[in-house]
């Protein structure tokens, strides 16, 4: 059989199926990018090595560079996974930011079409107006989501994506020394240590605060409640990394560990769950459809208002949640390790004695 009638027969085969289609165009362009760049690929070569026509590509992406979007915009950038492991917070964004990156890039190919795109960009100024745009859609709008749209807030996403793009250049496309050596396990907490710096917060795995001392008369109250807050930041990262061993973020875990609580069958509605604080509202659909799909939870109607819609708690999702409790008691044992019986038994009447003082404060009056 030539060319031209396999083509014509790959065709037929796939002519029911768009989910099919679609894939194949991804697959081809992903190829085709990644030989010739961006430049150099045409909407009809695609067509033709995932056999179908044009019409078919257009109407799925809309242009070449739609297509292109597709092809690189998968699992690259600020994704939601990202911001969801994050917290939605720039205090977890500088962890979140250097383990993604540099665990995306530490398994990219040479040849994958964002580092082909990468590297035309250098001498190609279409190619750099289309990394460009790429970088304002997936790095730069999510950042401005958690960061914010001030005139610092533009400044600090600029210093983030200067850091992010830096490390690519010098470790994974030009493979400079000592860039290139350096093990992931040693650069990831002092690139997370940069980022924080650049978002201006402190990173999970710092050793302390910087700085200068303040006068103990006057700043001690506040130097112990900075202490507090670094502490709890560093713990959400510690737990957040235990949670993303199973494949899922800090803040959709929440949302199960809440379901876990409920009386049995270990069900809420999404209003009951963002009142419990386990997620914000404005993030519970997103949560709750990732978590169905992962076969972590169920959605149920009610027996007596099918308006009311239930998440319950699978199988499955209440294994989990027992496994990361189990890792999580180890990795808190440890954090522990460093303190004797009698300062962790003074830790617990302190904390006991400042949590009743927050659950009902003294009148200001």
């Amino acid at each position: 059989m030539d060319g031209q009638h396999e083509t014509q027969e790959r065709r037929r085969g796939r002519s029911h199926d768009p989910e099919g289609n679609r894939r194949a165009v991804l697959e081809a362009a992903r190829r085709l990018f990644a030989a010739h760049g961006y430049q150099g690929v045409g909407i009809r070569a695609i067509a033709t090595e995932a056999g179908v026509t044009p019409g078919l590509v257009m109407s799925y992406f809309g242009s070449k560079d739609g297509l292109f979007r597709a092809v690189v915009g998968e699992g690259t950038g600020v994704t939601a996974a990202l911001l969801d492991e994050a917290g939605n917070d720039p205090a977890g964004l500088p962890g979140a930011l250097a383990h993604s990156y540099l665990d995306r890039w530490d398994r990219l190919s040479a040849e994958d079409p964002l580092a082909a795109l990468i590297r035309s960009a250098l001498n190609h100024p279409p190619s750099a107006q289309q990394l460009s745009e790429l970088l304002e859609r997936l790095v730069t709008g999510p950042l401005r989501g958690v960061l914010g749209e001030s005139p610092e807030a533009t400044a600090r996403i600029g210093m983030i994506r200067s850091v992010l793009f830096g490390v690519i250049m010098e470790r994974y496309l030009f493979a400079h020394e000592p860039a290139r050596s350096v093990s992931t396990a040693d650069l990831e907490p002092l690139l997370a240590d940069v980022l924080a710096a650049a978002i201006g917060t402190p990173a999970a795995g710092a050793a302390g605060p910087t700085r200068p001392e303040a006068s103990p008369a006057t700043d001690a109250d506040t130097r112990a409640f900075a202490a507090l807050t670094d502490c709890a930041d560093r713990y959400r990262s510690l737990i957040g990394r235990v949670v993303k061993r199973h494949g899922i973020g800090l803040a959709a875990f929440e949302v199960l560990a809440e379901l876990s609580r409920a009386p049995a069958p270990h069900r809420r509605t999404m209003g009951e769950l963002a009142a419990a604080g386990a997620v914000r509202a404005g993030g519970m659909t997103q949560h709750a459809d990732r978590l169905e799909r992962a076969g972590l939870i169920e959605r149920e109607r009610d027996d007596r208002d099918r308006r009311i819609v239930y998440l319950r708690l699978s199988g499955a999702g209440r294994e989990l949640v027992d496994r990361v409790a189990e890792e999580r008691t180890a990795a808190e044992r440890e954090l522990l390790d460093g303190l004797g019986v009698d300062e962790r038994r003074q830790l617990r009447v302190l904390m006991g004695a400042l949590g009743a003082t927050l659950a009902d404060p003294p009148d200001p009056a």
